[in-house]
């Protein structure tokens, strides 16, 4: 019953080590290991307006990576209805594109149209990219947080400096706490297994206890002595 019980909790735990494997197969990209800018058609774009943007990813690994997926994404692009970031930028889902290593990938130019309910002032907005590394497991990066004044100009801009009120890189990327409450899931898990198994395995274990039978007994009836016509004699 031991065996059995403890070929249970290995199976069980396999199961769960092996889906948080699976999920963990998406990664956070370290904030030191790429970096990504943007080039804008204008520097201060006015609330209403259509500008042009570039976006370039620069892979800072010693091995290549593709790139699937990236966009923009500004503190005036309202969530999906899920309460997700929304991005403006071109995908390559169906063809990535391979950037080697120490490289930088250069996307195509497109169009982004300003709301014309967005006020005039600073902005701030970050890129993110998602993507494949050399082995195959999906990454996930975000830029750390640039600022933007909506305005008038005409000059052309490259990406502007950091905002001072929210430079923290990977601000926008709950990938990190995602897999950490995922693993302490996956442990808590295997360890209420094990010990569930083991808890089982002794209690299977252990011996039966005896029946009782507290049913109270007659008193037994006193012995008969033989009479005087049953006594043998010799003769």
């Amino acid at each position: 019953m031991k065996l059995k019980a403890f070929r249970i909790a290995i199976i069980v735990a396999v199961f769960f080590i092996s889906g948080f494997l699976c999920l963990s197969m998406v990664s956070a990209l370290g904030s030191n290991e790429a970096t990504a800018s943007v080039r804008w058609s204008k520097t201060s774009p006015s609330p209403g307006e259509t500008v042009t943007i570039t976006l370039s990813f620069e892979n800072k690994l010693q091995k290549q990576i593709q790139v699937a997926r990236i966009g923009i994404n500004a503190d005036w692009m309202p969530p999906d209805s899920a309460g997700n970031p929304v991005f403006a930028g071109p995908q390559y889902t169906s063809n990535p594109v391979t950037v080697a290593a120490g490289d930088t990938f250069t996307s195509e130019t497109f169009s982004l149209t300003i709301p014309s309910t967005a006020k005039a002032g600073i902005y701030t907005y970050y890129i993110a990219v998602d993507g494949y590394d050399s082995t195959g497991a999906g990454f996930s990066w975000d830029s750390q947080r640039y600022s933007i004044t909506l305005g008038n100009s005409n000059t052309a801009s490259s990406t502007p400096g950091p905002s001072a009120t929210n430079s923290d890189t990977n601000t926008n990327n709950p990938q990190i706490d995602t897999l950490t409450l995922i693993a302490a899931i996956t442990i808590t898990g295997v360890i209420a297994v094990i010990v569930v198994a083991l808890f089982m395995s002794r209690r299977k274990g252990q011996p039966a206890t005896p029946a009782t039978n507290n049913q109270t007994w007659p008193p037994a009836p006193p012995k008969e002595e033989p009479s005087e016509s049953q006594q043998n004699f010799d003769i």
